[in-house]
């Protein structure tokens, strides 16, 4: 086992403290949106970010607005929020908006919103405080993502496979957090800790 693979019980804590977070940033954004919002129990994978870019290289599909936002701290790295065209389109006929620009300054809103309260609840189970940059946004086709600089940046992804959903307005996402090395041996030591307590 690599020296930055989580053991099964690393993974169990980390899956248990995502599902905190991401119960608590699918209230927040579903307060933002006045809109009931269901979530999948997300499934989480640690792994290398070329590993990733192997599985998006054959997809094909419509375009997807990719948004990211770095963070730094003790954990550092980068949340990516992916929502596809047609969940983008329900997202500016549920906010009444009337041109491009505004979806964009709505999805960069969402992804603030959605990736900083996942990430910032994530850190505090973890006794941790991270500071964000300003989101930034691009639109491409679903399997051009792996072209994007900012997945080349990165030598580890957290995948959080689920989505939010909120049903009546037809939007869903999926969120990947990127970090490097010395993220993931902080993540792990922090994960070992709470095991240890929890002895």
């Amino acid at each position: 086992m690599s020296e930055l693979s989580l053991t099964q019980d690393e993974q169990d804590v980390l899956q248990e403290l995502m599902n905190i977070a991401y119960g608590d940033a699918t209230a927040v954004v579903a307060e933002m949106l006045d809109a009931f919002a269901t979530l999948s129990i997300p499934n989480i994978r640690l792994i290398e970010t070329s590993a990733l870019l192997h599985e998006l290289k054959g997809l094909e599909g419509e375009s997807y607005f990719f948004s990211t936002q770095a963070f730094n701290g003790m954990f550092s790295g980068e949340s990516a929020f992916f929502i596809d065209t047609q969940s983008a389109c329900n997202l500016a006929k549920h906010l009444d908006l009337e041109n491009d620009e505004d979806l964009d300054d709505a999805i960069l809103e969402l992804t603030n919103v959605l990736t900083s309260s996942l990430t910032i609840r994530l850190a505090q189970e973890m006794n941790a405080e991270i500071k964000f940059s300003l989101p930034s946004i691009n639109k491409l086709p679903y399997n051009k993502i792996q072209t994007n600089k900012t997945l080349q940046e990165y030598s580890q992804v957290i995948v959080i496979d689920t989505e939010i959903n909120f049903k009546d307005q037809k939007i869903n996402g999926e969120i990947f957090i990127l970090t490097k090395d010395g993220s993931i041996k902080w993540l792990k030591n922090q994960l070992s800790s709470i095991l240890e307590a929890l002895m």
